[in-house]
């Protein structure tokens, strides 16, 4: 069953076609001037790095601040997580090593964050909250999307000559550990807390939402595309004629529109998290702010004591 001989259902459609076809363009477009522009630094990039920042904030926010280069240190690692893991998997470079531009972002993001006069970039976030949430969020979505599927599955498709590229575990796994890397660290370690410790990860129990948003993305990619069949990769299997005409009841999408499809719905799952989970986050600032100050007031009624007693 091959995919190139099935037309797409949104062929009939001009206008997904362009969305499609613009969509990578969209994502890597840099502030000023292009790769040898005065700011050749990726928007989206940095929107993620911003998000990603702004998240780890609001956590040791809300569970105490740590040393700055501990909270750096695991903002990082939710940002590069997934990259970090799956070059392992695939013995390939490390992503994040790759540009000169990387890190310094995203260090940056998280210096922006924290260290601004008045607090003024994470201030401004939270003032703005819900709406800087969901867009953020929306934004992360666009990119988790796109990269489960482009640099996810269909790297290792293109990995010709090895036999991880005809592997469907191989494609399923990757995929979602590219889109979860950086939760699924901080399971096992506990990157987040205050103090490190290896343990075993909760995942097992409760699966979290990126795992699943990711997983579902890499298998809807794979199902719509029909990048897989049973003559292609597995010739020969009993059941493979059934199991190819049950696949191909799936609509089919072209890559292009694929990965945008994907992205969308990656954005609109996390969008929406993100809105439910302001409100939650809200509460539990203002929770905090109220026992901080009680705290505060419990404290100089106890040093006022002490001063009349003496």
């Amino acid at each position: 069953m091959s995919s190139e001989k099935i037309p797409s259902v949104l062929s009939g459609y001009p206008a997904v076609q362009q969305l499609a076809s613009a969509y990578p363009t969209m994502l890597q477009c840099e502030w000023l001037g292009g790769v040898n522009g005065l700011l050749p630094i990726g928007i989206f990039a940095t929107l993620h790095a911003v998000r990603i920042a702004y998240e780890v904030r609001k956590g040791v926010q809300i569970g105490g601040r740590r040393p700055l280069l501990q909270e750096l240190f695991t903002m990082l690692t939710f940002s590069f997580g997934g990259g970090i893991l799956t070059a392992l998997m695939l013995g390939r470079p490390q992503p994040w090593l790759e540009t000169n531009s990387t890190v310094p972002v995203y260090a940056g993001a998280y210096l922006l964050m924290t260290l601004l006069p008045g607090d003024l970039l994470y201030a401004f976030l939270r003032r703005t909250s819900p709406v800087s949430d969901v867009f953020l969020a929306s934004v992360d979505g666009l990119i988790r999307g796109y990269g489960v599927t482009a640099a996810g599955v269909d790297l290792v498709r293109g990995m010709t000559g090895q036999p991880i590229a005809d592997s469907l575990v191989a494609w399923l796994v990757i995929g979602t550990v590219l889109g979860s890397g950086g939760g699924l660290i901080d399971d096992l370690v506990q990157f987040s807390s205050m103090r490190w410790a290896v343990r075993t990860p909760t995942m097992f129990t409760r699966v979290s939402l990126d795992v699943k948003l990711s997983f579902y993305a890499t298998a809807g990619y794979i199902l719509s595309t029909h990048a897989w069949s049973f003559a292609d990769h597995v010739p020969g299997f009993p059941l493979g004629p059934l199991l190819d005409r049950l696949l191909a009841l799936v609509p089919h999408l072209s890559d292009q529109e694929a990965h945008m499809i994907c992205g969308l719905l990656c954005s609109a799952v996390l969008g929406t998290t993100a809105h439910a989970q302001a409100g939650k986050y809200a509460a539990a600032e203002r929770a905090a702010l109220a026992t901080a100050r009680r705290k505060k007031t419990d404290d100089v009624d106890e040093s006022e004591s002490e001063s009349e007693s003496d």
